[in-house]
């Protein structure tokens, strides 16, 4: 499975907000920056991400955008689906067994496929974004020392 460009894009900018300091909204240049992201399409994606309910903006002075909800509370698949319209269809890619023709395989092919879709898609809807940023903190018990 890939995602899109635009949604690697999307969750980046997600994950960067989430670490910010609470209170204190990020701009477009910033976020551009630390994530790697051209900055005109990083505009288009934030304001997928605000109508969609997963962030807030400020205007002004000390404006930027900041998370709408805790990092806890937002769900890789959330960014995904608002960003790609959805999330892991790869049974769609082998199309329906009575569609693609009747071979050998053809319904296995599908069930497999589809399968799969529902496995990857339900560990999407369970990771949070808090989740990822603590995979970066560095493991608790190798950093204690006798």
């Amino acid at each position: 499975m890939t995602i899109s460009r635009k949604a690697d894009y999307a969750l980046r900018a997600v994950v960067i907000l989430a670490a910010a300091p609470p209170g204190r909204p990020l701009q477009i240049q910033d976020l551009a920056e630390a994530g790697k992201i051209p900055p005109k399409f990083l505009e288009q994606i934030m304001l997928t991400l605000k109508r969609g309910g997963l962030l807030r903006s400020k205007r002004g002075v000390g404006g930027g955008y900041h998370l709408d909800k805790p990092a806890r509370q937002i769900t890789v698949a959330d960014v995904i689906a608002l960003i790609d319209g959805g999330l892991s269809r790869l049974a769609e890619n082998g199309g329906e067994p009575t569609k693609s023709g009747d071979f050998p395989g053809a319904r296995g092919l599908h069930d497999s496929l589809s399968e799969i879709d529902a496995l990857v898609n339900e560990r999407l809807a369970e990771l949070t974004i808090e989740q990822i940023l603590q995979r970066d903190e560095p493991d608790a018990m190798l950093a204690f020392g006798i």
